[in-house]
């Protein structure tokens, strides 16, 4: 769960709990932060985590970032 004091860095790890590739991802979304912030939330708000993250965008989505991200968005 997100905390509203948590940074970008730290919603970050939370989100991808430890998966690597899962943080790579969700870096390349928040490289703009104000967009990258709402799409954290969508994914926070949907409750995508670590490995599945991880596993939508390369399995689900072939490595498309904006594919990726529209699902995602709510």
């Amino acid at each position: 769960m997100l905390l509203a004091s948590d940074t970008i860095a730290q919603s970050v790890g939370r989100i991808a709990a430890g998966n690597v590739g899962a943080v790579c991802v969700l870096g390349r979304i928040v490289d703009d932060p104000f967009t990258g912030a709402t799409i954290l939330l969508d994914i926070e708000s949907i409750g995508l985590r670590g490995e599945e993250i991880w596993l939508l965008y390369s399995d689900g989505h072939a490595m498309d970032l904006d594919r990726f991200i529209e699902e995602v968005k709510v």
